[in-house]
């Protein structure tokens, strides 16, 4: 299993996965959308394609279109309402992620804390043309990163230490449990922490906390980059940038959320 692969549950349902992949497929508005077309993408046999269209269209999650195609269906509205509050916050800070990405020449990153993994719920990726590419909806376990070790920060102790003995055994391939609280402390000690190359090699990435209007982390604002871009030693004018964005994005918060 890859380090932050979102796919880490084992003894799923077959069907199940192609039709939450049927799904998908729609959302990405790209390609054919007919029973005939979805089965090759799926790669599923036409009957089974067309029972799982039939059982998606029972629900009212997609809507048949003129020609056999399809397309996602306003019935799934209401399944986002647990939703609308990471999004709400994602909607409020892009413009200061757009501008960060845009001043540091990097990608920039919104990540929320979901139970003991990190969830990318806004981005912006470079400006240029060789970029490291950032998934939304990519999770990964706290233990990684330096925008996981920001949302650490903002539990106790006791619930850190609980939150790192349960994490996978592929949490500890490259890292002890050391590296991580190293990362918190710098954050609580600079406001920002670095993580160089520990989650992926090729990655290196600058967090700093998103905080409420009661002192408490909402988020965790990352900048991510290949390593001649955020070099060990060359990273204060990068962090400078991400802690002025995100002062930026705590102002739109508290403008739009004054509780």
């Amino acid at each position: 299993m890859k380090r932050g692969d979102t796919n880490r549950i084992k003894h799923t349902i077959p069907a199940v996965n192609k039709a939450l992949e049927l799904v998908r497929l729609l959302a990405e508005e790209k390609g054919e959308t007919t029973v005939k077309a979805l089965a090759l993408r799926l790669r599923v046999p036409r009957t089974t394609c067309y029972r799982i269209v039939r059982s998606l269209l029972a629900r009212d999650w997609i809507r048949a279109l003129e020609g056999g195609r399809h397309e996602l269906s306003l019935g799934l509205l209401s399944l986002r309402a647990p939703l609308r509050q990471a999004e709400r916050l994602a909607e409020t800070v892009q413009p200061a992620l757009e501008a960060l990405a845009a001043r540091a020449q990097l990608t920039a990153k919104v990540s929320v804390r979901q139970g003991d993994y990190a969830v990318t719920v806004a981005r912006r990726e470079s400006p240029r043309e060789t970029s490291v590419a950032v998934r939304l909806g990519a999770s990964f376990h706290l233990a990684y990163g330096s925008s996981g070790a920001v949302l650490l920060g903002g539990c106790d102790e006791e619930e850190i230490r609980r939150i790192l003995d349960r994490a996978p055994d592929e949490c500890w391939e490259y890292q002890t449990p050391a590296a991580v609280f190293e990362r918190i402390e710098m954050c609580r000690d600079k406001g920002w922490c670095a993580d160089i190359g520990t989650f992926r090699p090729s990655c290196h990435a600058l967090s700093t906390p998103l905080r409420g209007p009661r002192g408490d982390t909402l988020a965790a604002m990352t900048l991510v980059g290949f390593p001649h871009e955020l070099p060990q030693g060359k990273l204060s004018a990068p962090s400078r940038m991400l802690l002025e964005a995100a002062r930026d994005a705590e102002k739109r918060l508290r403008a739009r959320f004054p509780q």
